[in-house]
């Protein structure tokens, strides 16, 4: 159990906004809802929480909503009431309140009321807290208690109690029960005392925030900057992390791309050899092809020497000298004439030229064959 008494209230209204924050879930159920400063705070548990106002009459009880009023208010008029017995005028730098915080053991909750965050305190719970407050009590006198409340929406339970440090003789004076660091540590351990000698075993520990003498919003503040602090080192090394991994899988990336080059230009240098020799046989090819370009060119100027040949030949056998013309017409042979015989043997020949001549002239069929006679 740790115990923190740094909080001070002082004059302006701060005892109000102070109030709402204590007294959160009463406001709450009332339908009453103020911004919180603290980030620790789940609201979903905050109906788990109980806060408690001094009825006047040495005992305590439930906060309500007095004419639409928010029910912390009840806490500000108890506080008022009690500032007015003081027979002295207020300092304007007067502390009007003290905040006591006890930090209830984490372990002993875990241990022996597990399910505090989904269902609230237990009866163990609630008579180990009664015991710290007792001490409370007997220590700053129950008139000056103006309220507390059990938080069981943050971290860990913590019981927070409201003093207004008025004298047995009518004095406002906070040092009269708050007198320095050697008090601080005797009231811990007089409250170390009370809880076990109830039963309850207990360590004494002293705070971070009450070494330190911090105020609440001090102590805030710095928790706020731890806690931001260790925010940006965890995004940071989030950051780091996704770096690391962004580099390793470009350097992936790259591989890949590396080994796509690579077999691209194999790709290449093999399409580059096929090219080559394609553009080798062509080239072949072409030469092959001017070769028979030239064969057939020779080719057709032998045809054509040989059909002027023919055609010369042909001439001259048609051309019959004067003398074997008047022969043919004398002689016969078996009761014919030689010049029928004769003829007979010139169509033959004349059509065997015209047919060797055509086809000299076309590669792809023989010339027609026309009548002898009728051209004779």
């Amino acid at each position: 159990m740790t115990f923190d008494v740094s909080h001070k209230v002082g004059r302006g209204g701060h005892a109000k906004n102070f109030f709402r924050h204590i007294a959160r879930d009463a406001d709450q159920k009332a339908g009453f809802h103020f911004s919180q400063s603290n980030p620790n705070i789940v609201s979903e548990r905050t109906v788990f929480n109980l806060t408690r106002v001094n009825d006047g009459q040495g005992g305590v009880r439930r906060l309500e909503s007095v004419a639409g009023r928010p029910p912390s208010d009840e806490l500000d008029e108890y506080l008022k009431e009690r500032l007015s017995t003081v027979q002295r005028a207020l300092r304007k730098d007067a502390v009007l309140m003290r905040g006591v915080i006890l930090q209830l053991d984490p372990k002993w909750f875990d241990d022996h009321n597990a399910d505090w965050r989904e269902e609230g305190p237990s009866k163990e719970a609630y008579a180990y807290m009664g015991a710290a407050l007792d001490w409370v009590v007997g220590e700053f006198g129950a008139d000056n208690i103006v309220g507390f409340s059990v938080h069981l929406d943050e971290v860990n339970p913590q019981i927070q109690v409201a003093i207004v440090p008025i004298s047995a003789d009518g004095r406002l004076s906070q040092k009269d029960f708050f007198k320095g660091p050697s008090d601080l540590k005797r009231q811990h351990m007089e409250l170390r005392a009370a809880v076990s000698s109830a039963g309850y075993d207990v360590e004494y520990r002293v705070t971070e925030r009450s070494r330190e003498h911090l105020s609440s919003s001090e102590f805030q503040r710095k928790a706020d900057w731890l806690k931001d602090a260790a925010s940006a080192i965890k995004n940071e090394q989030q950051t780091n992390k996704s770096t690391r991994h962004r580099l390793t899988s470009r350097a992936s990336k790259l591989d890949e791309r590396e080994t796509e080059i690579v077999r691209r230009e194999r790709e290449l240098a093999a399409h580059k050899a096929t090219a080559e020799l394609a553009i080798r046989e062509a080239t072949e090819s072409r030469h092959r092809a001017q070769q028979a370009q030239h064969a057939a060119d020779q080719a057709r100027k032998d045809a054509d020497a040989e059909r002027e040949r023919m055609r010369d030949l042909s001439a001259r056998l048609e051309h019959v000298p004067a003398d074997v013309d008047r022969w043919l017409d004398k002689v016969k042979i078996g009761q014919k004439p030689l010049r029928d015989l004769f003829n007979a043997d010139m169509r033959k020949a004349r059509t065997l030229r015209r047919e060797v001549i055509g086809l000299m002239g076309r590669d792809d069929q023989p010339a027609p064959k026309k009548d002898f006679d009728r051209e004779r």
